[in-house]
């Protein structure tokens, strides 16, 4: 138990906190930008998309991109040689669900980030294991 604590504190957790604000800043900007620039009809229609049945689906997808996406900026920050280890992956999820929380409480209009759901975490999980995959060992 005493290992799993240790190892827990000496995560590289500026890196993580960086990487994901880094991703957030990035997605909801773009999730903004397409706000300003599609017409209120073309956004409309990007709702419907959200809803039934496929509603889960898309968002899924969409928390996905956001996890591979934390992994690309987390290697970036990481440097040439990262050490990136399944515990930091960890990390990068805990930083990135509560970036996701706190961004939901700011009242920054979007079409592709939706509310936080369950499938936000599954969707998370699915993009920085996939993308992180190589770091497994």
């Amino acid at each position: 138990m005493g290992e799993r604590v240790y190892q827990f504190k000496s995560l590289p957790w500026q890196q993580l906190i960086n990487a994901s604000v880094i991703t957030l800043v990035l997605v909801t900007g773009l999730d903004y930008g397409l706000t300003l620039i599609l017409p209120a009809a073309s956004q409309v229609q990007i709702g419907s998309m959200f809803g039934p049945p496929w509603g889960l689906l898309f968002s899924a997808v969409i928390d996905m991109v956001v996890g591979i996406l934390g992994v690309i900026i987390l290697e970036r920050l990481m440097g040439p040689r990262p050490l990136i280890s399944v515990s930091t992956l960890w990390g990068l999820i805990l930083c990135l669900l509560l970036a996701l929380v706190l961004k939901t409480l700011l009242p920054i209009p979007g079409i592709l980030l939706g509310p936080f759901h369950r499938i936000t975490i599954v969707g998370l999980l699915l993009g920085v294991f996939s993308k992180g995959q190589q770091y497994r060992r």
